[in-house]
Parts: structure tokens; C-alpha cells; sequence
């Protein structure tokens, strides 16, 4: 079931009508509502620069090992990092499974780039209180994502972005997962190939989701 009426947009603080829709699982705006909304913005009614897709790393373990609802209670808690983590008049969106889309305003390729690494942090730093499926407690740590980041330089394409968004986001998975990669004109550079333009150090990758549960009984440490 998704929400809709007195809920309040994210981007601008206002109510939202009856032609946005929230989705259910983790009260940001659904993939028809967040594309139509970035159409707008896209065609200039609001400056929008850069597109983050977001990935839970490994998420299908989380269901696989405590079950669904408390994979809900993840996507929930990741969904609360992006709004702490991204600026007032960001359009964030669930695109569906374990997959977020996050559009920034007004923001190049340092300050998008910025945003995509305080994400990655946040998630690192989660700790989550879950049921698990036998209905014991558990707490879920060592949460990672992936992101590909798309800068549109000049008007763009919502699907053109989107494609090279996606496009870095597999180059941040096949690299090793818990990284950003960067789309230049569509073509994702590695995270390495940015640092003389960005003066940013390196992003460090940290352990793999399966290592890094906690939890009751018998979950690793």
C-alpha cells in the first residue's frame, strides 16, 4: 500500500498531492512519482546537475538470513541515511528492490561526489535492530553500498542519465562493491582517475557484508 496526502516532500518541505505517491517500505517517493518530478526538474523547472543510484551491497543476504521483514527494517534504515545525508531540494526515490535514486540540485561533480561518499559512510556506520524470522533480535551491522554517479554538464536526457548512472554503479560492483564510480560523459572512470581534480583521498573499502553481522545467537561478529 503506498501513502500519499499529508506527507510532506523531502525536496521542499510541502505536502504532498495526489499525484506523488510514497513507497511503502521506506516513505520515499515511488519510482513513477520521483521520474515524473525529475522530468520537471530535468526541463528546467528546478537545476539538477547530478544522479546518484545507490545499491545495498549483498542485500539478499540479509532476507536470506533473518528474513524479509527485517530486510524491510534495513531498507528503512537506509532510506532515513539518505535524507540525513543529502541536502534540502534533493529529489530521493526508491527504484525498487534494494535500489535508490537520489537527484541533486545544483551540485557539480566535488559537492555530488561529496554527498555519494557522506552516503557511503552513514550506511557503514548503521546498526540495526531487526526480527529476525524465528523472532529473535538480532543487530545488523557491516552494511555497504554502491554507487554510480552521473553528472549532467549541460540539459540531459532523464534516461540518458539514468543509463550512465546504472552504468557506473556495475563498475562500482565490479570493482569490489562499497565504492563510488563516477560516469564521465557516460563512460564511468575509476574513483582513482578523479583525485587530481577533486583533491579527495581514496575511499577505503570495508568488510564484506557476510563477515560483519551481529546479531543473537548464533550471527558472526
Amino acid at each position: 500500500m503506498e501513502e500519499s496526502g499529508s506527507a510532506r516532500c523531502h525536496s521542499c518541505g510541502g505536502p504532498l498531492d495526489g499525484r506523488w505517491a510514497l513507497d511503502a517500505r521506506t516513505g520515499l517517493l515511488n519510482w513513477p512519482s520521483w521520474t515524473e518530478e525529475a522530468l520537471k526538474w530535468l526541463h528546467g523547472r528546478l537545476p539538477a546537475e547530478a544522479l546518484l543510484m545507490v545499491d545495498l551491497d549483498h542485500f539478499k543476504s540479509v532476507n536470506d538470513r533473518f528474513g524479509h521483514l527485517a530486510g524491510d527494517t534495513v531498507l528503512l534504515a537506509a532510506a532515513e541515511v539518505l535524507r540525513s545525508c543529502t541536502r534540502r531540494g534533493d529529489l530521493l526515490g526508491r527504484y525498487g528492490g534494494d535500489e535508490f535514486v537520489v537527484l541533486l540540485s545544483a551540485a557539480g561533480h566535488a559537492e555530488a561526489i561529496t554527498v555519494a561518499e557522506r552516503i557511503g559512510q552513514c550506511v557503514r556506520e548503521l546498526t540495526v535492530g531487526a526480527v529476525a524470522v524465528e523472532g529473535a533480535p538480532v543487530t545488523i551491522r557491516g552494511l555497504s553500498v554502491s554507487i554510480g554517479l552521473a553528472v549532467a554538464d549541460t540539459p540531459s536526457d532523464l534516461r540518458e542519465l539514468l543509463l550512465a548512472a546504472d552504468t557506473a554503479l556495475l563498475t562500482a560492483k565490479r570493482a569490489g562493491r562499497d565504492q563510488v564510480s563516477v560516469a564521465a560523459h557516460g563512460i564511468p572512470r575509476q574513483r582513482a582517475e578523479l583525485d587530481s581534480e577533486c583533491s579527495f583521498a581514496p575511499l577505503v573499502v570495508g568488510a564484506p557484508l557476510a563477515r560483519a553481522f551481529a546479531g543473537h545467537g548464533s550471527a558472526n561478529r
